[in-house]
């Protein structure tokens, strides 16, 4: 039984804390996919909240209200 074990042990990828042999981007194209992150996630956040969704929030509040 501990030679099933240790076998298994030995086959698993060595746990890695961050070394060099980890693959990495490059500054530059951290920077270019921080920036184009940024300019999706203004575009959503200026989106119109639906009217719908704003009808339930209200309904959400009057029950809220009630229960108080």
């Amino acid at each position: 039984m501990n030679q099933v074990n240790s076998s298994k042990q030995e086959n698993r990828a060595p746990e890695s804390a961050g070394g060099a042999d980890e693959p990495r981007l490059g500054d530059d194209s951290q920077s270019f996919i921080g920036l184009r992150l940024r300019e999706l996630y203004d575009n959503v956040v200026s989106e119109p909240v639906p009217d719908r969704l704003v009808e339930l929030l209200k309904k959400l509040e009057e029950d809220d209200g009630k229960s108080n």
